[in-house]
């Protein structure tokens, strides 16, 4: 099919997030560039709330398609193969962008033909604090140790087929995956030192759950991609070493000021008593 030139598909997969979903549309809505398209992805919600938000559903440039449930890989691939942008753009249902993050995004993918992804600093938001995360992109070697773009991002068309789409049989961390698919393919990823991207600490969210699942996913990721990784031997060893070293310095931090805080709590009764009895025998 004949992409639609400068033009951006937006893929937004939802489970269960109808709750959310509105202010994500919004942020889409609001960018200053307006030359896309929003395709909603429901994958198999089963919350009644979420069926009625998306049945219900009218904005402008959107249309809903219904798939059974596969999970955010295969929500992606269903959305970007129903697409017609030469640009895709993804966004999680509980997230959003800054206004000014596409036309951005679109500026350095238009000047820089070596960039094949563009991602930003992102801020995670949680119940009672903020979290500030300065991603940096780069080539193939940059996405080994750990990832360093956002699962919300704009990239070229080409750089999904280069990639053969999302793995849908990865057991978390798809988008880890492709970012490293993406660049042992050549292209580079671009990170705008600016915070336009902004996370929703969800609690139960798919990262979450990720999380709890990341030696499964490793070993998945170094079988698919051992070239890269044999490759790239030297700096995830040395990477490994500066964090057992960051992870002792924290840990002889904590000892050392717990130390400090029982030696407090037994010296302060006794420094008590002894002024108590010096002040009666006065």
């Amino acid at each position: 099919m004949q992409r639609s030139i400068k033009f951006v598909s937006v893929i937004i997969p939802c489970y269960n997030d109808g709750k959310l979903i509105h202010e994500a549309i919004e942020s889409v809505l609001n960018q200053t560039c307006q030359n896309f398209e929003i395709l909603i992805i429901d994958d198999g919600s089963k919350d009644n709330e979420t069926i009625q938000v998306l049945r219900n559903l009218d904005t402008p440039k959107t249309k809903v398609y219904r798939k059974e449930n596969g999970g955010p890989a295969s929500a992606r691939n269903f959305g970007i193969g129903k697409s017609k942008g030469q640009f895709i753009l993804t966004l999680d249902a509980d997230d959003k962008f800054a206004p000014d993050f596409l036309k951005k995004g679109l500026e350095i993918l238009d000047s820089k033909p070596q960039v094949g992804m563009v991602t930003s600093y992102i801020t995670r938001i949680y119940k009672n604090s903020e979290i500030k995360a300065k991603l940096s992109g780069g080539d193939v070697s940059a996405f080994v140790i750990k990832n360093e773009a956002s699962a919300s991002l704009l990239y070229r068309y080409k750089c999904w087929e280069d990639a053969g789409g999302y793995d849908e049989d990865i057991p978390g961390f798809e988008d880890w995956e492709f970012a490293l698919n993406v660049t042992k393919q050549g292209w580079t990823v671009h990170s705008i030192p600016e915070y336009l991207f902004f996370y929703s600490g969800i609690e139960n969210s798919q990262y979450s759950k990720d999380l709890l699942s990341r030696p499964e996913i490793i070993k998945y990721l170094i079988n698919k991609h051992e070239d890269i990784f044999i490759d790239n031997m030297k700096e995830i060893l040395l990477d490994r070493e500066l964090q057992l070293h960051e992870l002792k310095e924290k840990v002889s931090k904590f000892e050392n000021s717990y130390s400090q805080l029982i030696g407090n709590a037994i010296i302060k009764p006794v420094k008590a008593i002894r002024d108590f009895f010096y002040l009666t025998e006065r």
